[in-house]
């Protein structure tokens, strides 16, 4: 999202749209889904917990000035709901595991991990729809002849479809240092 989407983005949310909620759902509803379910280890809790960080968020919408106070505003709300769920719930963690998931640093790491995976797959999805498509089967794990006759074309095309999307994505991660992973998750693919 460039500086003027960003900007139109919080004059929007600010004037009470309704579709730029939509939007900020959907660029962060996934990741602090994620996020929440590092601490909670249970999908529907986590759905439940980021849904209604966005609720809380959006009593309060009219206070935030910028995206980054936004989405810090979100991953707190996650973060501390999260935390008093496994208390509430009395969950069976042992003090140690219990305190290691309120420190900081594990804060701190399950946020980069939850922003790179954010990144990668708005990447992936900024892609032509067969390309996105192709690199969507093949992170689940399927070969090329799979992909081929899911999609109902052939392997040359998929293996085509791979290797432009492949430049593409590696053009568009450059620019957040994610291409390491990028080369991770699909270099055994090629």
């Amino acid at each position: 999202m460039n500086k003027g989407d960003t900007n139109k983005l919080i004059k929007d949310l600010n004037d009470g749209s309704d579709s730029a909620f939509r939007t900020l759902f959907d660029l962060f509803y996934p990741s602090l889904c994620l996020f929440s379910e590092k601490y909670v280890v249970n999908t529907s809790a986590a759905q439940d917990i980021a849904q209604e960080a966005f609720v809380k968020y959006w009593e309060k919408h009219h206070t935030f000035d910028n995206i980054l106070k936004i989405k810090s505003y979100l991953y707190v709300s996650v973060r501390n709901a999260s935390l008093n769920y496994l208390r509430l719930k009395k969950h069976t963690l042992a003090l140690d595991d219990l305190k290691k998931i309120e420190s900081e640093d594990f804060y701190k790491d399950i946020l980069i991990e939850e922003e790179t995976y954010r990144i990668f797959y708005q990447a992936i999805n900024s892609l032509p729809n067969q390309m996105k498509t192709v690199i969507q089967f093949t992170l689940e794990g399927l070969k090329n002849k799979e992909i081929a006759e899911q999609m109902g074309i052939s392997e040359n095309t998929v293996h085509s479809h791979k290797k432009e999307a492949y430049k593409k994505l590696k053009e568009n991660l450059k620019v957040h240092y994610l291409l390491d992973l990028l080369l991770i998750m699909i270099n055994h693919t090629l």
